[in-house]
């Protein structure tokens, strides 16, 4: 499919994201643990009950749109995986029986 020397655009987002992530926790240490206290106080002090419903619902409501972008997201990788080829076709010398 890919080459496995070249990278896969999602993958370069992805761990872009994930540097820069680290590169903010490296420089902003206590916002990143007040950040992670102040969620899991969040957690604790909410009842599981009654965030049941409003997760289920938003989870719902937002996976038809998901998938829809997911499938969007797969057909544009097969017509570039595909134009690719062709256009590596093309470009071969004729071969001469």
């Amino acid at each position: 499919m890919n080459d496995p020397q070249t990278p896969h655009p999602i993958e370069l987002c992805f761990q872009q994201s994930l540097e820069q992530a680290e590169e903010f926790v490296r420089r902003e240490p206590a916002k990143v643990v007040g950040a992670a206290l102040a969620a899991g106080l969040l957690l604790t002090i909410l009842p599981a009950r009654s965030m049941k419903r409003p997760i289920a619902s938003l989870g719902s409501l937002l996976l038809s749109p998901a998938l829809i972008g997911l499938g969007l997201i797969k057909v544009f990788e097969i017509c570039c995986q595909t134009t690719a080829c062709k256009e590596s076709c093309h470009r071969l010398p004729p071969q001469t029986p």
